[in-house]
């Protein structure tokens, strides 16, 4: 199938399979994935993921981690950040073990185990704002704040885990030294990037809000500084995706100007919806049917580990979540319902086992597995979160 043809119907097939998922509060990539499966070698074979097709699902995953770069907010972090930290950092550690100690005695090797451990062991923020969306006004303001502050954790976390691939060689010996390397190096690009960053918006927040006064001049200077800033991680044997997304997070300090009217808050939501149009348009539709276009139907993943990873996936969030917030002033039912909230998986963890995938960490059976896992928490999160809000009506606000 042509190129531009098989763009028309991804999208289309998509968009149907998408759309009634939306209504029921799950997110619309498990639609764009399923798309993806079905016209790809899974299932009908119309369309392969050749190279023309990957080339643009590598652009939008720029894009995508550039606006969600873009969306984490200093200010949602600084309120309860202590929770927050903790509670991102405790639900990842907490299910990582329980998936590599289930991966490992299951029969994995060493490193096959560790990357299912990574891949699932990720809470996605995209997920997260749409169960909280769809909620409204009938969660707190500190079940949000702890939801996407979070998750927000969890995506630095992924993104340094991204980026650590490429240090773990699939002969089956672990560099040390070199594992020491690039996590200073990763801290030093990122250090950098928010130092400058930060010493541009403190003292030439004018000239940029000025530069960026213009819609479509300010939405081609972010993505080209986050293409500039991915040239650059690579340079310097990075990640692509941790420029792009550092790129995202540096334009997004100019919500901390302080400013009466708010004008780069504004400009930067402006920026954000212009870039959400094109993802939910394209870019997001193509980066996660692509995902789906690679599994390989020959692959043959075990009912048992999938229904093994999916149940530790989520209790594993919920254990390692709402442990640490027991011990605070937090409500128990707003506990619990930030460990259920913190169970759904999407966009960083398919980029994660596409990477590992490339790089022959994993085969097309854990591909397989992962991704089935992946989806799976997608669709059950949202409704036990639903569950969980129709229990505890009468105690919310």
């Amino acid at each position: 199938m042509e190129f531009i043809v098989s763009i028309v119907v991804i999208i289309l097939l998509a968009k149907l399979l998408s759309e009634p998922l939306r209504r029921i509060g799950i997110h619309v990539i498990v639609g764009d994935i399923l798309a993806g499966l079905i016209l790809g070698p899974a299932v009908l074979g119309l369309i392969y993921p050749d190279v023309s097709i990957k080339a643009l699902a590598d652009f939008s995953l720029i894009i995508l981690m550039l606006y969600t770069g873009l969306n984490t907010n200093p200010r949602v972090l600084s309120e309860h950040r202590f929770k927050i930290i903790v509670t991102g950092v405790s639900g990842a550690f907490f299910t990582f073990i329980l998936i590599f100690a289930a991966a490992y005695l299951y029969g994995y090797p060493l490193f096959t185990a560790l990357f299912i451990a990574v891949a699932l062991s990720n809470t996605a923020t995209e997920t997260v704002a749409a169960m909280i969306e769809k909620a409204g006004r009938r969660i707190s303001s500190t079940i949000q704040s702890i939801l996407i502050g979070a998750s927000f954790v969890d995506d630095v976390l992924a993104i340094y885990l991204i980026t650590l691939l490429r240090t773990l060689p699939v002969e089956g010996t672990f560099d040390l030294m070199g594992l020491a390397i690039i996590t200073a190096k990763i801290m030093l690009f990122m250090l950098t990037v928010l130092y400058v960053s930060r010493i541009l918006v403190e003292h030439h927040s004018d000239k940029i809000l000025k530069l960026f006064s213009d819609p479509a001049q300010m939405t081609m200077t972010t993505v080209v500084l986050a293409f500039i800033l991915a040239l650059t991680a690579r340079l310097v044997g990075l990640n692509e995706v941790i420029g792009a997304y550092l790129g995202g997070l540096a334009v997004s300090r100019l919500k901390t100007v302080r400013d009466p009217t708010l004008l780069g808050v504004i400009r930067v939501s402006e920026l954000a919806d212009e870039l959400r149009v094109m993802l939910e348009s394209l870019f997001t539709t193509i980066f996660f049917a692509y995902v789906g276009l690679n599994y390989n139907p020959l692959a043959q993943p075990g009912v048992l580990p999938i229904i093994l990873f999916t149940t530790l996936a989520l209790l594993g969030k919920f254990v390692g979540c709402t442990l640490p917030l027991l011990a605070s002033r937090i409500p128990r039912h707003e506990v619990v319902l930030i460990g259920i909230g913190m169970g759904g998986r999407g966009a960083l963890e398919t980029a994660i086992i596409l990477f590992a995938q490339q790089y022959g960490l994993i085969g097309p059976a854990e591909y397989a597995t992962i991704l089935t896992v992946m989806l799976g928490t997608a669709i059950v999160t949202p409704i036990l979160f639903g569950l969980a809000l129709k229990k505890y009506q009468h105690k919310l606000i």
